[in-house]
């Protein structure tokens, strides 16, 4: 006979994140409980359901039957609470919440601790979480993160709510010695010296390709890396050139001596920076946080990249050229 009884959004939680889990031990990790604690909740769920609702001794997890069903009905009553709860404290004038943030590595580097500071005063609790976009991705969808900044906006995912917050160039980074005393010649530069690229796994590193290929250069690839600051240093010691991005750049402006930074193109060739966050949870908390990322873009960040590379202007950020990489 099944419970009457109204089910504890506690229990929901709990089965939410087994069903998102590899084991029961990684959903109790996730939780911050014992395994022992896990097991129990979910007894006391498919009690009060009447139906066995995980597959017993199966890795990774699997629902039944009836767990998918509570799985998906779950995630909108969840959601229903979070935007509750969000309305509550708008209606109370409170803004202090808990925020976890995930920030593709760049953004995080250039602008985590200026946002940090910017946000603590109306966000009680901040989790920053950083990393390659796929994972950070994946952790949004998994609801281990609440707000997303990356190049990708998940156009795939309903009830999201989306911002464009600023088109991020590709450029050139040339070490000085590479330099003919004549114009500047990237098919030339291209046939004498060995591209270092982003590795073909990261997002820049397919977006390089297609900048390439949009210009019909042939680059010889020699060194592969994910990461920029190896990358400025190769250029730097001299062992060939890079494309990056102006927000990449600004990760690494320390590693500019010797280094001629060059616009690519008339900087026609960009990738956008997205903040996704699930539509309604977070109340206004997201466009803070988009707000406060476009005025620090258009404040220190600018100012120290335009004392390297003049050509970099706040028109250079904005949204509507035509040449954005998607």
């Amino acid at each position: 006979m099944t419970d009457s009884r109204l089910v504890d959004t506690q229990l929901l939680n709990t089965f939410v994140t087994i069903a998102e889990s590899s084991s029961l031990t990684d959903a109790a990790k996730r939780l911050g409980v014992t395994q022992s604690a896990v097991s129990q909740a979910l007894k006391q769920l498919e009690e009060q359901m009447g139906a066995e609702l995980v597959a017993r001794r199966t890795k990774p997890v699997r629902l039944t039957a009836a767990g998918l069903v509570l799985k998906q009905n779950a995630d909108t009553i969840i959601g229903e609470l979070r935007r509750l709860s969000a309305a509550v404290r708008g209606a109370a004038d409170k803004a202090l919440v808990q925020c976890r943030l995930g920030l593709m590595t760049s953004c995080s580097e250039v602008f985590g601790s200026k946002l940090i500071a910017r946000l603590s005063p109306f966000i009680e609790r901040l989790t920053l979480r950083s990393g390659l976009t796929p994972p950070l991705m994946q952790a949004f969808l998994d609801r281990d993160i609440d707000i997303l900044v990356a190049n990708d906006p998940l156009t795939g995912v309903e009830g999201l709510e989306r911002f464009e917050l600023f088109r991020d160039p590709v450029l050139l980074a040339v070490s000085d010695g590479h330099l003919g005393p004549g114009p500047f010649s990237l098919e030339a530069l291209a046939q004498a010296q060995p591209l270092i690229r982003y590795g073909r796994n990261t997002h820049i590193g397919a977006y390089s390709e297609l900048v390439l290929r949009r210009m019909r250069i042939l680059a010889n690839v020699r060194y592969e890396t994910d990461d920029t600051h190896t990358l400025m240093s190769f250029v730097q010691d001299g062992h060939g050139w890079g494309m990056l991005t102006a927000l990449c750049l600004a990760q690494v402006l320390y590693r500019t001596d010797g280094v001629s930074l060059l616009e690519l193109d008339r900087s026609r060739h960009a990738r956008t920076v997205y903040l996704v966050a699930r539509e309604g949870e977070m109340g206004a908390i997201p466009g803070q946080v988009a707000d406060a990322i476009r005025q620090i873009l258009h404040g220190p960040v600018l100012d120290a990249l335009s004392a390297k590379a003049r050509w970099l202007t706040p028109a250079t950020f904005e949204l509507n050229e035509t040449f954005d990489l998607r």
